[in-house]
């Protein structure tokens, strides 16, 4: 006669387990456990345990098939088998959670990267945590949802006018074709018409020329860009030609802190004494009247030491380093030096210090890019660097300001916009 089957107590099974594991395995455990989880979650759903006869039975059991990839835990891989239905699919709630916090963990590190976390402490806290087994195929997600952000936020539209633009470019390193090799990124910074900054965009390229910095521009020009009130950048030849070609007629300044510094490097130690104290009052002018005074002062010092070359080279920059006169003086602090874009020149240098050479040209876009969308994304709901800039320019353009002091020669005088023959000063004793 057949003996009726029966069914073994789940503490029966559980102790029976215990007994057969190796001490200490308790990924075994885990494994067990979350079978068991599985098992109970199925019973529910069908309304009949494993060879009960029920009336309330919706469905039956067809089997089991194996996980395509093992489930990552603290305790290592475990191999999973999913049970299936003679109708419909069965997927367990239990995974579907493991997969929310692989997406969670995913989402961790693409925020770490953000935040410039070195790559080498979030190695070491996943050790920490027991997940040091994560898996490149892990790795490869969170540079590819990285990847498709920043590649959205590098393509977006762009407002058509700028009050403001400063441009700069710093070098780091990338390995390239089994070479590591100094190469430039290009960036561009920007303050929109209702007063807030923003990174426009920047650019790789082998160094800092002028089809670089023309394929940049370009860029900016299909992503909706027209024009700027002021663009401000150092003296790069092929940085000046690419923005007088990509956007002609627009006024440019100087950074007039690398021009004090380029000045003072073309006089001798000894000349320093009197020349520095001079060039700062110039510098630091906060109207245009105290700017006209210290450029006489700088003037009659050169004339009365004879310093021929340093009044000649005075002439030719004098319309560079004096466009920002010509807008509103609550401005002149931001607008007469590149110092803006420098500070986010600093943030990047920070974190390219951690990774020192960039493997290739995608994970050195990938980590300066992460940096510069969190910077536009910080000042865009932040404060306004720039209250209401463009009434302001239109405002200082429509009051008429005349200015004419005299001093061996030298005259100043603008009305809005002066023009850069206007702005060239007459030296006495130097070379037209």
């Amino acid at each position: 006669m057949t003996q009726p089957r029966t069914k073994k107590t789940e503490v029966a099974d559980l102790v029976k387990y215990f007994s057969e594991i190796m001490p200490n395995d308790f990924a075994q455990v885990l494994a067990f456990g979350i079978r068991e989880l599985i098992e109970a979650e199925l019973s529910y759903r069908l309304g009949a345990d494993r060879y009960e006869r029920s009336d309330e039975r919706t469905n039956s059991r067809n089997g089991y098939r194996r996980r395509k990839k093992p489930l990552k835990t603290a305790l290592g891989a475990i191999n999973v088998s999913v049970p299936k239905l003679r109708r419909g699919s069965f997927y367990p709630s239990i995974l579907e959670r493991y997969s929310r916090v692989d997406k969670a963990l995913i989402s961790i590190i693409c925020e770490a990267y953000y935040a410039g976390v070195p790559t080498r402490k979030m190695s070491q806290v996943f050790e920490d945590l027991g997940l040091g087994n994560i898996d490149r195929s892990l790795v490869s997600r969170c540079a590819a949802k990285i990847d498709d952000e920043i590649e959205k936020w590098r393509n977006r539209q762009l407002d058509s006018c700028y009050a403001y633009i400063w441009v700069d470019a710093i070098y780091t390193k990338i390995r390239i074709d089994d070479a590591v090799r100094s190469t430039a990124v290009l960036v561009a910074i920007g303050v929109s018409e209702d007063g807030y900054r923003d990174v426009l965009g920047f650019h790789l390229g082998n160094r800092e020329s002028y089809h670089n910095w023309k394929d940049f521009f370009q860029s900016l020009k299909a992503r909706g860009l027209e024009r700027s009130e002021l663009w401000i950048s150092d003296e790069h030849d092929g940085l000046i030609k690419a923005i007088e070609e990509c956007f002609p007629g627009q006024l440019r300044q100087r950074c007039i802190v690398h021009w004090m510094r380029n000045a003072m490097s073309k006089v001798s130690k000894s000349d320093l004494q009197w020349l520095l104290p001079r060039i700062k009052d110039l510098v630091k002018s906060s109207t245009r009247e105290s700017f006209a005074a210290a450029w006489s002062e700088l003037i009659k010092a050169a004339e009365a030491r004879n310093k021929d070359k340093l009044l000649g080279r005075l002439d030719s920059t004098y319309h560079e380093i004096t466009a920002y006169l010509n807008f509103p003086p609550s401005h002149w602090s931001k607008i007469k030096s590149t110092n803006p874009i420098e500070r986010v020149n600093r943030e990047l240098r920070r974190r390219e210090r951690c990774v020192r050479i960039f493997p290739d040209e995608n994970s050195c876009a990938r980590m300066f890019g992460a940096i510069l969308q969190d910077q536009s994304e910080d000042w865009i709901s932040g404060k306004r660097y720039i209250v209401s800039p463009m009434e302001a320019i239109r405002e200082n353009q429509k009051s008429p300001m005349t200015l004419a002091v005299k001093s061996d020669g030298i005259e100043l005088c603008s009305v809005g916009y002066a023009t850069s023959a206007e702005l060239n000063p007459k030296v006495a004793g130097s070379q037209k």
